[in-house]
């Protein structure tokens, strides 16, 4: 994880799109990835019993990389 990704904050689960929830999308800019993607952390939700951890990452656009 970069610098810039670690500082930003992470939306909630309810927030992203099915891309981005899925991992297919930048969390932040909701760009598609197709490479150099960073993992931006895990948004760490529950509903009652169940976890609904969810692993989002973040493109080079939001990651401080180069597109």
């Amino acid at each position: 994880m970069t610098d810039m990704a670690a500082e930003r904050q992470l939306p909630t689960l309810a927030e992203l799109t099915w891309d981005q929830a899925a991992g297919r999308a930048c969390v932040w800019c909701k760009k598609l990835l197709d490479r150099g993607a960073v993992p931006a952390g895990v948004i760490r939700e529950r509903d009652g019993a169940h976890v609904l951890d969810t692993e989002v990452w973040a493109g080079p656009c939001c990651a401080g990389g180069r597109a």
